[in-house]
């Protein structure tokens, strides 16, 4: 969605925010926000039973979890800024202007873009703007810090398990923040073209590649020297255990990288068939949700390949359990059975071992 605002000198400016407005009727617009909400609501609840593994289930360094747990918290901040767009939508924010359809990420097209003369009633709506662009960086930058910590990791093998310092993963998260939010504001506010707005993604994609060769190389050179029986080096307990974790994040990471991938080439395929008119407006409604409803792929890979999360996951996940009761056979009769008997045992055995006292009285 392009806004274009028209001072009194007619000097325009331009805000760009990631939100979507659809040409429909009300109440298809209210149903179609209920199914929104009731996956936004089941994706919650998967949200935060994985974090809640995570953080019970340490199964990585302490800094890769200073790194990883924000990431997936600007997640609540994203539906913070869906809440917002779909408060718009249901116009429970009152505009004295209709906001129209506005289905394209960009256009130069004066007529699909919305023009004011005024933000007055629409600061709501530029804030949840901005959280959305804040994710979608906080995301692109954030992969690279982590890529960046297991280098790290890899390259001071020597006494990084043992250090208590937390200087590495606080700067990696000031400085994947600070680039979070500059972009998101440039891009917000129009000060970044558009193919300027998608090279943060194509660079740390590209240097991510990288640091993930760079580590995968170094640390199964460090487990061949592991297990080899006549090694020269000496690798303390604290080294072995960082290699195994550096291999066990690049084995989940790839699996990551494979569910990314399908997302971003789905998105892409989606904005270039709505830019060109290939498809139908409605098909904007699956391209947008998926951005907010990632944790399903990404929480599942993540708890299912990891056997320790996955044990944990199954046991709080509320759906797994009810699958799980569903399909379990009840077990009533046996288990009365089973006690019945077993009380019959122990009175009889208390009967025997009185009548066997009172015979040698």
């Amino acid at each position: 969605m392009i806004i274009k605002i028209l001072d009194p000198s007619k000097n325009a400016t331009y805000l760009w925010l990631p939100v979507y407005f659809y040409d429909e009727p009300f109440q298809f617009q209210i149903l179609s926000s209920i199914i929104e909400l009731v996956f936004y609501i089941s994706c919650f609840h998967l949200m935060t039973i994985s974090l809640y593994v995570m953080l019970k289930v340490q199964i990585f360094h302490r800094n890769l979890y200073i790194l990883y747990i924000p990431m997936f918290c600007v997640w609540y901040g994203l539906i913070a800024g869906k809440l917002i767009t779909i408060a718009y939508r249901l116009k429970f924010v009152d505009l004295d202007y209709e906001l129209g359809e506005h289905i394209a990420m960009w256009t130069d097209d004066q007529a699909k873009m919305l023009h004011v003369s005024s933000l007055r009633g629409l600061e709501l709506l530029i804030f949840g703007g901005f959280v959305q662009w804040h994710y979608m960086y906080t995301v692109v930058y954030g992969i690279l810090g982590v890529a960046a910590e297991r280098a790290i990791a890899s390259v001071l093998i020597e006494n990084y398990e043992t250090n208590t310092q937390l200087y590495i993963p606080i700067a990696l998260t000031i400085i994947t923040q600070f680039l979070a939010i500059s972009t998101s504001l440039s891009v917000l506010f129009h000060k970044a073209s558009v193919f300027l707005s998608h090279l943060p993604w194509i660079i740390s994609c590209s240097l991510g590649a990288l640091a993930y060769l760079f580590i995968k190389i170094v640390n199964e050179n460090f487990q061949k020297q592991i297990t080899n029986p006549r090694r020269k080096r000496l690798f303390t307990i604290s080294q072995q255990f960082q290699v195994k974790e550096n291999l066990r994040a690049l084995r989940l990471g790839t699996r990551l990288v494979f569910v990314v991938f399908f997302y971003v080439a789905f998105v892409s395929f989606g904005m270039f068939a709505l830019a060109f008119d290939l498809v139908s407006s409605a098909y904007c409604h699956f391209v947008e949700n998926f951005l907010f409803l990632n944790p399903y792929p990404i929480c599942f890979t993540a708890m299912l390949t990891i056997p320790h999360w996955r044990k944990h996951f199954q046991n709080a996940c509320f759906t797994w359990r009810l699958v799980k009761s569903a399909w379990t056979k009840p077990k009533t009769s046996t288990t009365s059975v089973e006690i019945s008997t077993t009380k019959k045992l122990e009175a009889e055995t208390d009967l025997y071992f009185r009548q066997l006292n009172e015979s040698w009285i």
